[in-house]
C-alpha cells in the first residue's frame, strides 16, 4: 500500500502516523534518531508491507500486470490500490478524505522538526502540493506514475502503467475488496489501541 492507506491505518495518532509516513524514506541511521513513539509507526508500516506482499489477492493483482510491468508491478499495484481505496473510501473510513488530509497536513507541519533534517524539504514539498488528493482521480494517478518514471531505469514502463491497470480495473477492484478488510483486521490485531478512522463495518470481524 502507498501513503494514503498507511495514514488511514494509523488513525489520528500523530506520532504513529508520522513514523508510518516516513518509513520508506528513512536510512537506518535516521531511524535510530527517532523518538520511540514515532519509531512505533515505522514498525507498523513494515508490518503492513509484509502482510500486503504476502496476501494472495495482492499477489493475484501483481500477476495480472507482471508481463508488462515486470519488476515494477508491485509498486504499480501499491499506487493503484490507494486509488481504489479512494473509490471505496466510505466503506472503510469514518472520516472524510478531505478532513483526514487536512489533519495530516496540519500534524506534519507541527512535527516537521521531528523529521530528519535531510527529509524535511521533501516532506514540506508534499504538504505544499497537497499530495494526498492526487489519488482521487485517474489523472492524478497518472501524475504519480510520471513522477515515478523520472527515477526509473525503464521509465516507459511506468508511463504505460495506468493504461495497463485500467484494462484490468474490474479484477483489481475485486482483489482489493478481498484484501483490504483482511489488512484492517491484521492492523487491529497487532496494534489494538483502536482506530476511530476505520469504519466500524470493516474489517470482517468488527
Amino acid at each position: 500500500m502507498n501513503y494514503l492507506a498507511h495514514l488511514l491505518l494509523s488513525g489520528p495518532d500523530a506520532d504513529l502516523a508520522l513514523g508510518n509516513f516516513l518509513a520508506d524514506m528513512l536510512t537506518p541511521d535516521q531511524s535510530a534518531t527517532l523518538a520511540p513513539e514515532i519509531l512505533d509507526g515505522v514498525m507498523l508500516h513494515r508490518a503492513i508491507d509484509t502482510f500486503t506482499d504476502a496476501h494472495p489477492s495482492v499477489r493475484n493483482s501483481t500477476a495480472r500486470i507482471r508481463g508488462t510491468q515486470r519488476k515494477y508491478a508491485p509498486v504499480s499495484i501499491d499506487i493503484y490500490f490507494d486509488y481504489l481505496l479512494v473509490r471505496n473510501w466510505s466503506a472503510f473510513s469514518s472520516i472524510a478524505l478531505d478532513d483526514m488530509a487536512a489533519f495530516t497536513y496540519a500534524q506534519l507541519r507541527q512535527r516537521l522538526q521531528a523529521v530528519p533534517t535531510a527529509l524535511q524539504p521533501r516532506v514540506q514539498s508534499m504538504i505544499d502540493h497537497q499530495w494526498l488528493t492526487t489519488y482521487q482521480t485517474s489523472e492524478g494517478i497518472g501524475q504519480v506514475f510520471r513522477r515515478m518514471s523520472k527515477r526509473a531505469s525503464k521509465p516507459e514502463i511506468f508511463l504505460g502503467a495506468l493504461r495497463e491497470l485500467e484494462e484490468v480495473d474490474r479484477e483489481l477492484q475485486a482483489d482489493f475488496l478481498v484484501f483490504f478488510p483482511d489488512l484492517i483486521d491484521h492492523v487491529l490485531d497487532i496494534h489494538p489501541r483502536g482506530n476511530v478512522w476505520i469504519n466500524p463495518r470493516n474489517g470482517r470481524r468488527s
